[in-house]
């Protein structure tokens, strides 16, 4: 059943996630110091490992290139990991941090049968547990996002690694509005019929996390040229 897949995956994990150093402590406590609340603790410590461990994208491994991570002191030191690795040194940052934190399978692809258990996932993310049972999902992959979890993860199946398991989840549905690029102009004519004009343009949800992405890999003339 899927609380058996969830445990199988916590085990897989958990001795990788035990591999922390005296530097990742000193980073989360440098990380969380200044923070006002929980939510920015949570911030800043996806930050760093979004933005400051690489993404590679590819498994450098021959031999059982599967779900398991490296140890998260390996992909700490390294500076970068493929998703997996990711999302194990985030849960491992967080839990350092005093966050009930877990690895997270996910599929990028059509929802999974919840009543016939198979595990082929194509992804990894990490969840923080909430008081009230719920998770606050979030993938590090992402090296350009403002958002903890991108829109175009919405409304897929997924499955939290915990010790005594997990049933399959839906991750929520993010609103149209909250998922728009708005454009707006205001303008006017001065006495000599001088059009002067300003333009805003507000990139929200998946728009954000596209453009935001495109603009990262530009060069600022490209960028500048775009607009």
């Amino acid at each position: 059943d899927w609380k058996s897949l969830s445990k199988w995956y916590w085990e897989l994990c958990r001795p990788h996630l035990e591999t922390t150093t005296p530097e990742m402590k000193q980073e989360v406590d440098g990380l969380v110091k200044d923070a006002k609340d929980r939510q920015e603790k949570i911030r800043n410590i996806f930050n760093f490992v979004s933005q400051k461990i690489r993404y590679m994208g590819i498994t450098t491994e021959t031999e059982a290139p599967g779900y398991e991570p490296h140890d998260v002191k390996t992909t700490f030191e390294n500076r970068y990991g493929v998703c997996r690795d990711k999302a194990a040194l985030l849960a491992a940052m967080l839990r350092l941090a005093g966050f009930k934190a877990y690895p997270v399978l996910v599929m990028v692809g059509a929802k999974k049968d919840s009543e016939v258990p198979t595990p082929y996932f194509n992804h990894a993310i990490t969840a923080v547990e909430n008081d009230d049972g719920t998770y606050m999902l979030m993938d590090s992959t992402d090296e350009s996002t403002k958002e903890l979890y991108p829109a175009y993860l919405c409304n897929r199946s997924f499955l939290v690694a915990k010790p005594d398991g997990e049933t399959l989840k839906t991750s929520p549905v993010i609103p149209a509005e909250d998922n728009l690029m708005r454009i707006r102009t205001d303008g006017s004519i001065d006495d000599s019929g001088t059009v002067m004009a300003e333009t805003v343009f507000e990139f929200d949800g998946i728009n954000d996390g596209a453009y935001r992405g495109s603009f990262a890999r530009k060069k600022p003339d490209e960028v500048k040229r775009f607009f």
